[in-house]
Parts: C-alpha cells; structure tokens; sequence
C-alpha cells in the first residue's frame, strides 16, 4: 500500500491514514495514535487505552444457527457489546449481516469481510446522553404513523406502505438503542420500568404497521366510522405522549378511566356489528386502544410516589 506525503506549513510533512484500518479500529477526528519508529520503519498503532474493556464476542455460524442470524445479532447488540466477529459466513448471511446491520444496528457498520469472515463494530454510536431525544424521536414516529393511517384510511387510498416500513425499521433500530443504554448504564433509574415502556413502544409501533398492511393488502375503502375511531385513538395516544414527557400522573389516570368508553365501548361496539375485514380493521385498531392503556402502567411506577397525592 503506498500513500503520497503531502506537505503543511513550511516543514511539516502529512500521510492519509487506509479508512478500512480507521474503523476496525474505532478511530475518529481527536483520538490518539502510537507512532513508533523502528530503524527505517513507522510502526502505527491505535492507542491501547481506547481499546481496553471493549466488549467482544465471536459468533460461529453453523446449519443449526444460521436461521436464527437476525435475532442473535440484535441480543447481542443490545447486551452492549462493542465488536462482533463472525465467522463460517456464506453470501446468503453475509446478505443478513449487511441488512440487519443497516436496518436496526444503530452506529454499527460492517468494517471487514472476507468470503467466510466478518466483522461488525461500533463506530459512530449516539453517545448516553442521546436517550432522552431518541425516546421521544420513538413516541413522535408513532404519532407520525398515525397521521399516515388517518389521512389515507379517510381518502379510502392507501398506498403509502414503503414509507410505513420505514417508519418500522426506524423505530426497531431506535428501541433497540435505548435497551442498549439501559444495559451498559448500570446506574439507571427504574430499568426495568424502561425497558417495559420500550416494548410497548415497540409493540404499538408494529400494531400501526400490520394494520396498514392489511388494509393496504386488501384495498381498503373509506369507513366514516372507522375515521372517527381513528380520531379518538390519536387523542388517547396524544395522552400517552403527555403522560411521559411531562411526568404527569393524572394523564394517566385519565387514560385507564377512558378504557371503557374507548375500548370496551366504541370498540366493541363496532365490532359486534361489523363482519368481514372491516371487523379485521376495527379488532386492530381496538388492540392499539389496549396497548396503549396496558402500556400506562410503566409509566406509572416511575412516576408513583406519594408527593403527587397531597
């Protein structure tokens, strides 16, 4: 490999460092390399300090793993490790690596691969502090989800699925982040709570999609019903949102009291007159209805505490 010496200043000689050899070894703008001189020889090497406590793990692919890719890269990414080697590969998972690693490994990126070899390491990962904004990013996805829902189920022209599977992988990447955080911050508040919230989240989020999908699937038609369902899921969903940015017990309450005039009132009265894939739809729309009330009660151990009584 040979680089051209280009020159700064008056007498300061400079070389680009192989961008491959940067992210195997995690290096980035500021970070500190080892330069050692060996008779006419430049040896240089990543700051060892910068690699100490790096969480590694080696995955052998085998006939009886390799179904099951997918899910044993998203375990282990959310348990916190820092590189992944992955070993016996052929083209059909190396397909897998490359997908999941795009779609839900957030700051992750492939950085060697050989015909039977792979690496994936963590690279440009949202630092700690970064939860709060992608938590909320989670909630505003779904809002954004229902938005779409709503505007093409009243238009009777659903046709917006790509962008619905987007929103879908966003999220899956987002809420497998925040577990991440939760598992390496040892010190957190409640992580049990948290990680409750994120698969609510996670389930109301895929709730949203698989309906689409149906109706997508099955060419919906505008319902007048259905649109006014739809208007009230927002306004008890926007109750969610309230309910745990702004820390606010009584939004919660006012959630669980709603149960029986949202879900098992509108809900099911609609469904027992309905038949078909209208009642397919509406079964759906009332399972968001009781994520979202079941999907308080996280919420409400965090917040619990006897100050808010008096």
């Amino acid at each position: 490999m040979k680089r051209k010496l280009v020159k700064q200043g008056t007498s300061t000689l400079m070389v680009s460092l192989p961008s491959k050899w940067v992210k195997s070894n995690a290096l980035d703008k500021g970070d500190e390399i080892n330069l050692e001189q060996k008779d006419n020889s430049l040896v240089i090497s990543p700051n060892t300090k910068k690699l100490e406590g790096k969480k590694e793990i080696t995955i052998h692919l085998s006939q009886d793993n390799e179904h099951d890719l997918k899910n044993i890269l998203t375990h282990i990414y959310r348990k916190a490790f820092e590189r992944i080697i992955i070993k016996n590969i052929n083209p059909k998972a190396a397909e897998t690596i490359r997908q999941v690693t795009k779609d839900l490994l957030l700051g992750f990126e492939v950085v060697d691969k050989t015909n039977d070899f792979c690496i994936i390491e963590n690279i440009s990962e949202p630092s700690e502090e970064k939860y709060e904004v992608i938590i909320r990013r989670s909630f505003l996805i779904i809002k954004e989800m229902h938005t779409i829902l709503e505007e093409d189920f009243s238009k009777g022209n659903v046709k917006r699925l790509n962008e619905m599977e987007e929103l879908r992988k966003q999220q899956d990447k987002h809420i497998l982040f925040c577990r991440r955080i939760i598992v390496k911050e040892q010190n957190q508040k409640n992580p049990i709570l948290e990680w409750e919230l994120l698969t609510f989240l996670m389930h109301i989020q895929h709730k949203y999609y698989y309906l689409y999908k149906y109706a997508f699937e099955n060419r919906y038609r505008q319902d007048k019903e259905i649109d006014k369902l739809l208007l009230t899921l927002k306004d008890y969903f926007e109750k969610y949102y309230e309910a745990y940015f702004q820390k606010d017990i009584k939004k919660i309450h006012q959630i669980n009291k709603l149960r029986e005039e949202y879900y098992f009132g509108k809900c099911f009265t609609l469904i027992e007159k309905s038949s078909g894939k209208k009642a397919v739809i509406l079964s759906q729309i009332a399972e968001i209805f009781r994520l979202i009330q079941v999907g308080t009660s996280p919420m409400l151990g965090q917040f619990l505490d006897i100050s808010h009584y008096y």
